[in-house]
């Protein structure tokens, strides 16, 4: 029965279509690859870190460090993954403004691309200052 129906359904006008935004997308270039691929690669990491470094039989861990105060805030285990999950989220919103933006100017482009990259670095070093200052 769903054989049936499934046959009945022409797909060339949305295969077209998706060729289409494909062609006109950021993703054809190297460079944009490139950068999202260091990003991806850099969360990744960020993730790696925090599931490797994560002492969950402690009753509380450090979850925001300040440079001048040292820890200011404890939490449980499950608080080390509010940092990461938030880096995730930005990286989504900041490739979907991307690729609004690519449309309209490139530069645009590099820049919320550029921030992800930047984010990811900051992010690690934010988890590499809690678990070290921590433990």
């Amino acid at each position: 029965m769903y054989k049936k129906i499934v046959k009945k359904i022409d797909t060339t006008k949305l295969q077209k279509r998706a060729r289409k935004v494909h062609e006109k997308s950021f993703l054809q270039e190297k460079p944009f690859k490139y950068i999202l691929m260091g990003v991806g690669v850099l969360v990744v990491v960020n993730l790696a870190f925090v599931l490797t470094h994560l002492k969950t039989d402690q009753a509380s861990v450090p979850l925001k460090y300040n440079y001048l105060f040292g820890i200011v805030r404890t939490g449980s285990w499950t608080g080390s993954f509010l940092i990461p999950s938030l880096l995730v989220i930005i990286i989504i919103a900041n490739v979907v403004a991307a690729e609004y933006f690519y449309r309209k100017d490139r530069f645009l482009t590099y820049v919320f691309l550029g921030i992800n990259l930047f984010l990811c670095v900051i992010t690690f070093l934010e988890i590499i200052a809690l678990n070290v200052r921590g433990s």
